[in-house]
């Protein structure tokens, strides 16, 4: 049976990116996990990279992929230093990753993301919102306050992160506010959803 992405936001992006006549060529930065919002993509006809900073995370999605019967090409890597040429991808996106960061270091990854990405190719990122009301801080144990040294997640006014999308063309931004039933309790989560093309010839 096929698994479905539970990563609803990136069908939206799905959608933009098939109605480019782009190369479907694709990265994912915080790949990570299971099932890796990739395998959406690959089902669609993407040649898929991704990278995560986080080495359990790899081999979790390394397992998916085995079981799974497919090749996503996820290895650890750092977003803030993208291992691929400039605009080497039609597409690049990062869902719910990028606010584990400071905010010095989101506008370090957003850069790589704008550099990997083609002209004319299309960029998502999600951020927190400060709506959120997890004010929580990371325990000293967990991989991303030991890796990132940041305390907690970065929160984001309604239109800061617009500065980060010089250069590019604003096609979607959505502000989600989210009431859900998790592990049997109902949490609230706010986030602002980016989706935004490069500018300059294809």
């Amino acid at each position: 049976m096929t698994e479905v992405c539970w990563a609803t936001s990136l069908y939206e992006f799905l959608k933009c990116c098939e109605e480019t006549e782009l190369p479907k060529v694709i990265l994912d930065c915080g790949a990570g996990g299971e099932p890796p919002p990739l395998a959406l993509f690959r089902r669609f006809g993407y040649t898929t990279a991704g990278i995560d900073l986080n080495p359990e995370q790899v081999n979790t999605a390394a397992a998916y992929c085995e079981r799974a019967g497919t090749e996503l090409r996820i290895s650890e890597g750092d977003m803030r230093e993208i291992p691929f040429p400039d605009e080497s991808f039609s597409f690049v996106y990062s869902y719910n990753a990028i606010s584990f960061m400071t905010k010095p270091d989101i506008a370090i990854a957003m850069s790589e993301m704008k550099r990997v990405v083609r002209h004319g190719g299309l960029l998502f990122v999600n951020f927190t919102s400060i709506d959120d009301p997890d004010r929580s801080e990371f325990s000293d144990s967990v991989f991303v306050r030991e890796k990132l040294r940041s305390p907690r997640f970065s929160l984001y006014e309604d239109d800061e992160a617009d500065a980060y999308f010089e250069g590019f063309t604003l096609l979607r931004k959505e502000k989600r506010l989210i009431d859900k039933l998790y592990e049997g309790e109902m949490i609230k989560q706010a986030y602002t959803d980016y989706i935004a093309r490069k500018n300059g010839a294809t």
